[in-house]
């Protein structure tokens, strides 16, 4: 039944989400409180042009993915709600002209808030690119 529900979260994040298809998310690992994704480089995502940087909006918006995705690992869908409610990004390193690689972890499990800290890199790198902490609000379907 846990792989099933996984399955369904997979299917609303990447076809139910229009900004995570034009990213080109792949989900490759999802359990209860950890999700890791694959985004691979597009022209389009080049934010410092003279250096050929990935744009550090982007970033931000694959970071609080991840982050969503983690904390809706734990929830009961469709009835559970989850909202983004402050995220902070600290950007330590370029992205360069490859794939980026996203891992993020619950820290925080709340009943009204859940916090994820995720870590954006690419491969073959030692440094992180960006590490984000984030933070959802819960609303939980009311048992009567």
């Amino acid at each position: 039944m846990e792989k099933n529900r996984f399955e369904i979260l997979k299917t609303i994040f990447i076809e139910k989400i229009p900004a995570n298809k034009i990213f080109g998310i792949q989900i490759t690992e999802l359990k209860k409180g950890h999700v890791k994704l694959h985004v691979p480089f597009k022209e389009e995502f080049v934010g410092d042009y003279k250096q050929g940087l990935w744009h550090g909006g982007i970033l931000a918006s694959i970071a609080d993915t991840a982050g969503g995705l983690a904390g809706a690992s734990t929830l009961s869908f469709p009835d559970d709600k989850i909202n983004t409610i402050d995220m902070r990004v600290d950007y330590l390193n370029g992205a360069l002209k490859k794939d980026i690689y996203v891992e993020a972890d619950l820290i925080k499990i709340g009943n009204r808030v859940i916090k994820a800290d995720v870590k954006i890199y690419q491969e073959g790198s030692l440094e992180p690119v960006a590490l984000a902490r984030c933070a959802y609000s819960i609303l939980r379907k009311k048992m009567f």
